[in-house]
């Protein structure tokens, strides 16, 4: 046997293996787990996309993608906001908003929702 004391783990290295291990674990159980594509979810980003939504359709909720314009969407499907999505419907004027690939039997694209006009300042 060595008389040489075993080399203690370098503090880095742990923090690595901790964070690959508290990230890595649920996004793998997600992607390995979640609804694919098209398929009836849950709520919020329950897909197993990484860039998945699960979004409201006319025959319950399913799982898209987001999509930055027609071109990003699979089949015949476009990017807008789905009809039947009230809370998408309503931040969709928003710069924030996240358009998604819709499919086309969804009863055409949604019109989004106008902006709200402001209220005019008082002059001073």
């Amino acid at each position: 046997m060595s008389d040489q004391p075993q080399r203690a783990w370098p503090a880095k290295l742990c923090l690595v293996v901790i964070t690959v291990v508290l990230v890595g674990v649920p996004w793998a159980f997600k992607l390995l787990s979640a609804p694919s594509i098209g398929q009836p979810c849950g709520g919020g980003f329950d897909c197993a996309a990484l860039d998945g939504r699960c979004v409201v359709g006319d025959k319950g909720s399913y799982c898209t993608v987001v999509c930055e314009g027609d071109e990003d969407c699979p089949g015949k499907g476009y990017c807008g906001v789905p009809p039947h999505d009230t809370w998408r419907l309503w931040f969709a004027p928003s710069p924030m908003s996240e358009r998604v690939c819709v499919p086309r039997d969804s009863k055409g694209p949604a019109q989004p929702r106008p902006p709200t006009p402001k209220s005019p300042k008082p002059e001073p």
